[in-house]
């Protein structure tokens, strides 16, 4: 059995990649952050409701409430674009075979071989299948640009040769 796929890095993908990583390998960290932006939150808000403070510091501290608010609500948006701006030329479409042993990737011209002991997470999204690889590392495939056999049949696949449970984020 061999599935192939064809899938263009594009700013969807790419926040769709770092919201997987962030609902799998970054959970703990995620949630670290969010206590940490919530501390800061509540100090700024103790601030601005604070008439004794000049109106100066009090517009200090409700613009970092909004960027700290906007940071979290954007989060997985602004980390794809600067993912955006790391990749190189020419190597936005990506194409893969699956094999029984191992499954294979081609970014620009070059091939790399992957195992399937190396997959940490599987994700599902709405459009996307996504293979988490480590903290910092995920590669995505495309729904859509599926050939070979039906999607189902590829979560099975790959939730075979992995070992690992798929996990669905459909919104």
């Amino acid at each position: 059995m061999e599935f192939t796929c064809k899938t263009v890095y594009d700013h969807k993908t790419l926040a769709a990649m770092s919201k997987a990583l962030r609902k799998t390998m970054r959970k703990k960290t995620t949630w670290c952050e969010w206590l940490l932006f919530l501390g800061l939150v509540v100090l700024a808000l103790g601030t601005v409701m604070d008439t004794s403070q000049s109106i100066w510091r009090r517009g200090i501290y409700l613009t970092v409430i909004l960027l700290v608010l906007f940071l979290q609500w954007k989060g997985d948006y602004l980390d794809a674009l600067f993912a955006m701006r790391k990749t190189p030329p020419g190597a936005e479409v990506h194409r893969a075979r699956f094999y029984p042993d191992y499954f294979e990737t081609e970014v620009a011209g070059v091939q790399t071989q992957w195992q399937y002991a190396k997959v940490h997470a599987l994700v599902e999204t709405k459009d996307y299948i996504i293979l988490i690889l480590g903290k910092n590392h995920a590669q995505a495939y495309d729904k859509s640009g599926l050939e070979g056999r039906s999607v189902r049949e590829f979560c099975g696949f790959l939730s075979r040769k992995t070992g690992l449970h798929v996990q669905t984020f459909l919104r």
